[in-house]
């Protein structure tokens, strides 16, 4: 996480407020978006642009995590914590729209092809569906992971992180054919006997396109 002086404060760009926070960058690309502050309470950036990106004060960000954490909501009664819910439930649980836990189903099945949570909970029961699967979680589980007793943190993944150089070494592998993001993730997950999410590919990707035309992060 790269921390700078902008506008005599220390600050971080998206994906340090990401790391942060504790927050998927996805989520906190709509959430610090003009259009969404409003309703999402996000920290607006500061004036300052540096290097082309937004940036976010820390003591901002220190604001937003208190409030938020003051107004989170009692855990729902948990009458069967053995009853299996889906996508739809598991999306009322926290908030959010059942396209946000799809999403996040995504960028889990990596980790769970390796029988450990990702960006949500490994399920409790995987059937086969006309198309791909159906994945559910016991609702006891389901809580536990949304209301957790304490903050699930970010931390770093013991490891070398990947780089663009893996990347391309990746792909050069590979020839012509053409791999998924689900399968650079595991290749590179291999490669450095680490886990390498789908948002770290994605980066990865962005970062190999600026270098070939020679633009900044943004």
């Amino acid at each position: 996480m790269e921390i700078r002086t902008v506008n005599g404060q220390q600050a971080v760009d998206r994906a340090g407020a990401a790391e942060y926070l504790g927050l998927a960058l996805s989520t906190v690309r709509i959430f610090s978006s003009p259009a969404q502050r409003a309703s999402t309470g996000f920290p607006a950036p500061l004036p300052d642009r540096d290097d082309r990106r937004d940036w976010f004060a820390i003591a901002d960000l220190d604001v937003y995590r208190a409030a938020k954490a003051s107004a989170v909501a009692a855990p729902p009664m948990d009458d069967d914590p053995e009853e299996l819910i889906g996508v739809a439930e598991f999306a009322a649980l926290r908030g959010v729209s059942p396209a946000t836990i799809h999403g996040y189903v995504k960028r889990s099945l990596n980790d769970w092809q390796e029988h450990r949570d990702g960006y949500l909970p490994y399920p409790d029961e995987i059937t086969a569906a006309r198309r791909g699967h159906t994945y559910r979680w016991k609702r006891g589980r389901a809580i536990g992971w949304t209301f957790p007793d304490q903050p699930r943190t970010g931390g770093r993944t013991p490891g070398r992180a990947p780089t663009v150089a893996d990347l391309e070494s990746v792909l050069g592998e590979a020839g012509p054919a053409a791999l998924k993001n689900r399968d650079i993730a595991a290749a590179l997950s291999q490669r450095l006997g680490r886990p390498v999410s789908l948002q770290t590919v994605l980066r990865l990707k962005q970062k190999r396109a600026q270098q070939d035309d020679g633009t900044t992060d943004i």
